[in-house]
């Protein structure tokens, strides 16, 4: 067995996010981010031969910055990293009962929906505001909360890793913000809705955010 040490981190158009800036985000937003909070399930590292998982489920908190882990996976070469945003199925109507209250998916994670007996997969919140000239910290909240089901999504993403038998490879996975916002073409506007927390009667803006949410994933070996 290997070991890759992975680093997730992130980026605001390519550089160091920052809690405390304020961005111009696509549709003339300006946006403070104040928290961000996601779940990985499962994290896979393809190669010719197969896959490999890394873990089926973790929680990164990335408001103050990159988060690390070191991970065991076998010797080899891959060409590509699988990913899911969000829970599977089978993990989100998991007996919470059953599970390490300090594991990723325990209930000190802070992402549990007693309501709904089911998990939020992402927590993003800070403040906004539509005037792209205004100055100082925007002054409306944004908090979107996505979950349930349907808000689950999963990617695959080249990357060239090589896993030695001895020493210890590196592998970045990068989250631009700037991209919750925009794909180019589609774009988030708060002013059509800035707060979600499981409404299965509103769900046009969640659904809008983690398909935005999917493809602001990039993966290099480093």
């Amino acid at each position: 067995m290997g070991l890759v040490q992975l680093t997730v981190r992130p980026v605001w158009n390519g550089a160091p996010f920052s809690k405390d800036s304020v961005y111009l985000a696509a549709g003339d937003q300006r946006i403070q981010v104040g928290e961000l909070k996601f779940y990985l399930a499962p994290l896979e590292l393809v190669s010719a031969n197969g896959t490999n998982q890394l873990f089926d489920a973790d929680l990164f908190n990335l408001t103050h910055g990159p988060e690390n882990r070191l991970l065991h996976a076998p010797a080899g070469t891959y060409h590509s990293i699988h990913l899911g945003l969000g829970l599977p199925y089978a993990l989100n109507h998991s007996d919470l009962a059953t599970i390490p209250p300090n594991a990723p998916t325990g209930n000190n994670s802070g992402m549990y929906w007693n309501w709904a007996s089911q998990y939020r997969f992402t927590i993003f919140s800070g403040k906004w505001d539509s005037n792209s000239t205004g100055v100082g910290v925007p002054p409306f909240v944004f908090d979107l909360h996505t979950g349930l089901d349907t808000c689950y999504r999963a990617r695959t993403l080249p990357v060239l890793l090589t896993m030695p038998a001895v020493d210890t490879a590196h592998l970045a996975i990068t989250v631009d913000l700037a991209r919750y916002f925009t794909d180019g073409t589609d774009v988030l506007h708060l002013s059509q809705g800035a707060v979600w927390h499981g409404d299965v009667n509103e769900l046009a803006i969640p659904l809008q955010l983690v398909d935005l949410q999917a493809k602001a994933f990039t993966a290099e070996a480093e």
